[in-house]
């Protein structure tokens, strides 16, 4: 046995050597060169800030989309790169079009400042008052339902409206006792253009909020008392905007080597979206978006050319994947995981790199290191490649809750296994000088090119990632942030 040894050592070591260096050589091919170019044209001024959705942004997706196509990988999508997902854009209607009349005791007509409608609500009735509570016993029908609501209720309100409609009612009024600053503020929320997955979901009926004190004097006692009905009828109309839209997130994957393996996905992700175009300053109204997030998006870019340029890929496949609606809610990785292309429960990892550009010129944050044993991998691999002259550290800013603020996030609640690379906002976050000389280019090469690195050594494990068992309960689960919201 002893003399095998040596042997088996000298016959692995020139296969070693060799991936080893085409390792080197792919890792090369991410340069600070190609990543200016790539960021110039994502955060172009002609690209106006690549809004969810706008023409440019829809640039930006076939864009990438041809240089998924120029690299040879896959479509993920049949015969395209990009994965089409319906929006719907509400907000409430003008305040000219929300009445509300009270006939009985002390009635009236309702309008202007203390009325506003809820999106999603539209439409004409006309029907006897009833009070109802959140949760408590159907209105009569055909009934005019309203629901008295302390302001921190407001959410639970909404929630309860479509069961009193489901119960009989033919309109809702939320009649919430307000201060001035609070309904503001609900009233530029709900007049501000708002995105949602899916096609429209409308109420059906009317539904508004009311100032309480909008209400005739008898009305506010009963609604004190609790439910009932009550002498008097009322005529709602209200009326919300809606919009169908459509957006694309751009997918491309390479297949594993291993038979064993390649059933089981590595997905690097970034938003390809910013805010668009905005208030000027300076005579600039157009959000580049060049650190938000053109730095993923082209990191992403390098990623797969330089996974392509592989002779041998990786045991396990590799998806490459740009989405767009994170300004907006997460929107485009929120659909992906809600109809992924890949098998979430063969995806072992999800590496998104959103804002790399900026700040520290040999740091970066590994946002979800300390949850499973990529955070081991992530070390494993910078003590194996101290040639990128980086450090990586844990989430400093945790009150701004940034992990649930990008697309990681929509894989982690659904267990897959994620690390957030990140450098921090700035002074020109979601400005218009967040502009392409900004980015510290050879920083942003350095931490792709340890992805890169960190990629091969996850694709080439034997195991997959494994949860931290508390850290899973937390973040999949919901336990602890349950029994905080308790």
């Amino acid at each position: 046995m002893k003399l095998w040894v040596p042997v088996l050592a000298l016959a692995a070591a020139p296969a070693g050597i060799s991936a080893q260096a085409e390792a080197g050589a792919g890792a090369a091919t991410i340069t600070a060169g190609d990543l200016r170019l790539r960021i110039g044209a994502l955060a172009h001024d002609s690209m106006r800030g690549r809004a969810t959705p706008s023409p440019e942004l829809d640039k930006a997706a076939r864009h990438i989309a041809r240089r998924f196509e120029e690299f040879g990988l896959q479509p993920a999508d049949g015969d395209s790169y990009l994965q089409e997902y319906p929006l719907t854009a509400s907000r409430a209607g003008a305040p000219d079009r929300q009445l509300i009349e009270i006939e009985g005791p002390g009635g009236g007509t309702i309008n202007g400042p203390d009325v506003l409608a809820v999106p999603g609500g539209r439409g004409e009735a006309v029907g006897p008052l009833a009070i109802v509570t959140p949760g408590g016993a159907d209105p009569p029908a055909g009934a005019v339902a309203v629901m008295p609501l302390a302001p921190e209720d407001t959410r639970r309100g909404l929630e309860a409206v479509r069961g009193v409609l489901d119960g009989g009612a033919v309109a809702v009024l939320l009649a919430v006792d307000a201060p001035d600053d609070y309904f503001d503020g609900i009233r530029r929320f709900y007049e501000r253009e708002r995105l949602a997955v899916g096609m429209p979901e409308e109420l059906g009926a009317p539904v508004a909020l009311v100032r309480t004190r909008a209400l005739p004097e008898a009305l506010r006692a009963a609604l004190a008392s609790g439910a009932g009905t009550t002498p008097w009828e009322a005529r709602v109309r209200t009326h919300s905007e809606f919009r169908e839209e459509r957006a694309y997130n751009t997918i491309g994957w390479i297949e594993g080597s291993d038979p064993d393996l390649r059933g089981e996905f590595i997905v690097f992700t970034a938003h390809m979206d910013h805010v668009g175009v905005g208030r000027p300053v300076d005579g600039d109204s157009i959000y580049n978006g060049a650190d938000d997030d053109a730095s993923g998006t082209a990191a992403i870019i390098e990623l797969a050319q330089a996974f392509a340029s592989l002779e041998t890929p990786p045991r396990r496949s590799l998806v490459f994947m740009t989405v767009s609606g994170e300004e907006r809610g997460l929107l485009g990785s929120g659909w992906y995981a809600e109809n992924p292309l890949f098998p979430l429960g063969a995806t072992v990892a999800n590496l998104n790199i959103d804002m790399i550009g900026r700040n520290w010129r040999d740091t970066v944050v590994a946002i979800g290191a300390d949850e499973s044993t990529l955070g081991a991998t992530l070390r494993q691999t910078l003590r194996a490649h101290p040639e990128l002259g980086l450090e990586t550290i844990d989430d400093p800013w945790p009150e701004e809750n940034f992990y649930f603020r990008s697309d990681h996030y929509s894989f982690a609640r659904k267990g897959v296994p994620i690390l957030f690379f990140f450098t921090g906002t700035h002074e020109d976050y979601h400005g218009p000088n967040d502009e392409p000389d900004r980015i510290l280019y050879d920083k942003t090469a350095r931490i792709t090119r340890l992805i890169f690195h960190l990629g091969r050594r996850i694709a080439d494990a034997d195991e997959r990632p494994e949860w931290d068992p508390a850290a899973y309960r937390r973040v999949v689960e919901g336990v602890g942030r349950q029994q905080e919201s308790e």
